[in-house]
């Protein structure tokens, strides 16, 4: 516990400036970093099992001694599920007094999930997160815009707790019309955008037409990204890298940040133990994490439903190489479908649709059922020209070509495509666009 102690002063009183953090951060050894984290996860189980109904129920169910626990090989077979945050009372994860709550978006559920946290937790979270900016070249003189929702969302605030120790000048534009975002925030310049990706797609649109200024950073979050979008922001924002960051809500989004060699992303060892469940012969598996360092509503072994895998490549040279990476993001467990196509993903029709420019980067698959078999069925925003006919055709190569098996099924009727084909900036609607709809339940229980 000593090193614990010794940890959290230097944390609190030595390191609240980013470069040094980081610097602190790239001097600590692998092991040292795993003697901190079993300590994290002994302190947090023991913490939980006193102040937390719901783990102090499943810890008698699943006849755990938090005593003995000090990795998630310990916990057996237990997990946290975000079912048991939709279906238990709040109250029963709560361990103190929240000061500050947020919902998660119900990407897959309509039911979203509530997470709290005190001041004390966002602010430590910030100081990580400034760190991680500072890899990536943020700095004092640095103008930063945000465009994200502020409504029940964690994001802008993980933005402003990681940009008040690195003390930039923050402009909060927030999630308004791209039009009047960009007209109201170029007055200042910025030279750092912040956003979710869909937002800022349109905002670069309206910069193609009526001007930029020099940006060198545009940070995104809250959906995955293609390649193809990525390259078009850099390259209408000229000299700009396009970075990712990856988070969760139930982590205050603030689980990891994209390599800036854009190799995966760097997880937060510090703050989360992080391991890959039940992993398929390829290595991807469900991001599950243990939260440390949380007095509020610490988690144990939660499920992310985020389906990823070590990265593969070797270790990063960049300044957060101690840190372990995953690679992106292949899809959430929720959004894996088991259908005549195959066990297809978000990630299938990203790699079917990267280069027909015909089509914006909105776009929705459905799975339904027909007479007898599956209809995969695609909507489509059409750029204005664009052929119906032609995409049509484009994609059937696509097929083809990259999904050879899934080709071959279709030839062999065992499912049909439907197309269907919207105006542009018609399918996204909310906060996030579902890329993947199964919508044979309805009528597998008629």
């Amino acid at each position: 516990m000593a090193i614990h102690r010794l940890i959290k002063f230097v944390d609190e009183r030595l390191l609240n400036q980013p470069g040094r953090r980081l610097r602190f951060g790239q001097r600590l050894t692998p092991g040292l970093i795993r003697r901190l984290q079993r300590q994290g996860m002994n302190r947090t189980v023991r913490y939980a099992a006193k102040h937390s109904r719901f783990y102090q129920r499943k810890f008698k169910e699943f006849g755990i001694d938090p005593r003995k626990v000090y990795s998630h090989a310990d916990l057996g077979n237990f997990f946290t599920t975000a079912a048991d945050l939709r279906n238990n009372p709040v109250e029963d994860f709560l361990c103190a007094p929240p000061e500050f709550g947020f919902e998660t978006t119900g990407t897959s559920m309509g039911v979203n999930k509530r997470v709290y946290f005190s001041y004390a937790e966002m602010q430590h979270y910030g100081r990580d997160s400034a760190a991680g900016l500072y890899n990536l070249g943020v700095r004092r003189e640095d103008v930063v815009a945000d465009g994200f929702d502020y409504s029940f969302w964690n994001a802008p605030f993980t933005a402003y707790y990681a940009l008040i120790p690195l003390r930039c000048l923050h402009v909060i534009g927030a999630f308004v019309e791209p039009k009047e975002f960009y007209e109201r925030v170029k007055v200042y310049r910025p030279t750092v955008i912040m956003g979710v990706p869909t937002h800022i797609v349109r905002v670069t649109e309206v910069a193609e037409k009526e001007g930029i200024w020099p940006v060198k950073l545009l940070l995104l979050g809250g959906e995955n990204l293609s390649e193809r979008t990525r390259r078009y922001i850099e390259s209408v924002w000229k000299g700009a890298r396009v970075v990712l960051s990856y988070g969760q809500t139930e982590a205050f989004g603030a689980n990891g940040i994209e390599c800036p060699e854009k190799h995966g992303y760097h997880l937060d060892d510090l703050n989360l133990v992080n391991e890959i469940a039940d992993p398929d012969e390829d290595g991807y598996g469900e991001l599950t994490y243990t939260t440390l360092n949380r007095q509020v509503m610490p988690l144990i072994r939660y499920r992310s439903a985020d389906v990823t895998r070590w990265a593969q490549d070797g270790q990063c040279q960049c300044g957060l190489q101690l840190m372990p990476r995953v690679a992106r993001i292949a899809g959430r467990s929720d959004e894996l479908i088991n259908c005549s196509m195959g066990n297809i993903s978000p990630y299938w029709f990203e790699e079917i649709l990267r280069d027909i420019h015909d089509v914006t980067d909105d776009w929705q698959v459905i799975v339904r059922r027909g007479d007898r078999d599956d209809r995969i069925e695609f909507h489509l925003e059409l750029r204005p020209e664009a052929g119906a006919d032609e995409v049509r055709e484009h994609i059937f190569r696509n097929i083809e070509e990259r999904f050879p098996d899934c080709w071959r099924y279709y030839q062999k009727r065992f499912f049909e495509f439907d197309f269907h084909y919207h105006a542009p900036r018609t399918l996204s609607t909310g906060r996030k666009l579902r890329r993947l709809i199964d919508a044979r339940r309805d009528a597998w229980e008629q």
